[in-house]
């Protein structure tokens, strides 16, 4: 294209996605290097195993061989448990008896309105089994497989606690809420409730990863489904090394429990960015920027408040063997209110670079339309998207076919 022609579809382009070129105002932060407990409510289910489940504030995980999250300066975060055998006072390695069970948080009183975007870094630690697959056998696990949680819309004061396909006893799900497993392996690892205990079906549409099997048959909800396994981000990683000692030395297995790689499109041993962008009644969920669900609550009874959840469960009742092992860490969480992203574009060679803020750009798709001329036919821009220092774009060829550009939510 001719760099007048260029620079006139640029510059609608903008126009078009630049609603609003405000920085989003924060509404809440905790990067939990301080103990702020009393800033927060603990909701437990089932209440007669509270003892069983555990929420430490600035916890330090650097004993675990875990690196400072991104963004971090320490190694302090939240850490939650649940189903611990014993009882986190005092855990035991016999594997006793357990239920279905977890808690929640939130923060105390909080109401940040009907459009808001909560952001902050994930880590989920588990053991494997203790054989030669390790960390990739959540069959043989022993305990070791189970939930973080992170909803948006509740009241704050109910216990969200889900198991594999159902809340625990004396749970409740007033929010829209999203599951994932660390080890991967139960066909739905990547989950949607709809202010419900179950689960939204693959066929309602919200899953990024399509409403359909896979070409190898794979589910859209299971972590081995092609959707997640093209993520980069959910490789196969390893344990820190540490944890082979802290293993062996909590319970001397016959085989390491974290020799070995997860499976592949499973969310643990890695910081995870998690986003969950609320606009009115549409949600949209998030990891390391590609969309894993997008929800329309607007069908649904009124959601339980305007507030978040952030949750560990256990998805069956077995106890785990390594009950110091197994827990989810929160980082760097903020809520801030919504501003539109302003698009902005640069010519390099023969490429065009489409970027936009990250802080207020997550969850938007980056589209673009030959003319202007209704109906419009927008279309998504394929391609991969990157992130650097707060940053994310895309870059296509500078053709010489005039196109249009702009960013869309959901």
């Amino acid at each position: 294209m001719s760099s007048k022609l260029f620079y006139r579809a640029v510059a609608s382009a903008i126009f078009l996605a630049s609603f609003s070129t405000a920085q989003a105002a924060v509404l809440f932060s905790d990067n939990f290097n301080t103990d702020t407990s009393s800033a927060w409510t603990v909701n437990v289910a089932p209440a007669a195993n509270a003892l069983q489940q555990d929420a430490v504030f600035a916890f330090d995980y650097s004993p675990y061989g875990i690196p400072a999250a991104p963004g971090s300066s320490d190694t302090l975060g939240l850490r939650l448990r649940s189903n611990i055998p014993g009882s986190a006072a005092a855990p035991v390695t016999t594997r006793p008896a357990g239920v279905i069970s977890g808690l929640s948080v939130s923060p105390t009183g909080k109401d940040f309105g009907q459009s808001y975007h909560l952001s902050f870094y994930a880590w989920v630690n588990f053991n494997g089994a203790p054989n030669s697959l390790g960390l990739k056998d959540n069959a043989n696990s022993e305990g070791g497989t189970h939930n973080i949680l992170f909803a948006v819309g509740t009241s704050g004061t109910l216990p969200l606690v889900v198991g594999n396909t159902a809340l625990a006893s004396g749970a409740s799900m007033d929010a829209i809420g999203f599951a994932t497993t660390g080890d991967g392996g139960i066909t739905s690892d990547y989950r949607v409730y709809p202010k419900s205990g179950t689960i939204s079906p693959t066929n309602t549409g919200v899953y990024a990863a399509g409403t359909s099997n896979d070409v190898q048959n794979l589910a859209p909800m299971a972590n081995v489904n092609v959707y997640y396994t093209n993520i980069a981000s959910l490789a196969p990683h390893s344990a820190p090394a540490v944890q082979q000692t802290l293993s062996t030395a909590e319970y001397p297995d016959a085989i390491n429990t974290q020799a070995g790689q997860t499976q592949i499109g499973s969310f643990g041993f890695a910081w995870h960015k998690v986003d969950l962008i609320k606009i009115g009644s549409i949600v949209k969920w998030t990891i390391d920027n590609t969309a894993i669900a997008t929800i329309d609550s607007a069908s649904l009874a009124p959601l339980g408040g305007n507030n978040i959840a952030l949750g560990d469960s256990d998805v069956n009742a077995s106890t785990t063997r390594h009950p110091s092992l197994l827990f989810s860490l929160f980082e760097n969480l903020t809520v801030s209110d919504i501003s539109f992203p302003t698009l902005s574009a640069n010519l390099t060679g023969g490429n065009l670079t489409l970027s936009w803020p990250e802080a207020t750009g997550v969850g938007f798709v980056l589209q673009s339309a030959s003319n202007l001329s209704s109906p419009v036919s927008w279309a998504n821009v394929p391609g991969s998207l990157a992130s650097n220092a707060g940053t994310l774009s895309m870059t296509v060829p500078a053709t010489n076919a005039q196109s249009f550009f702009r960013l869309k939510f959901p």
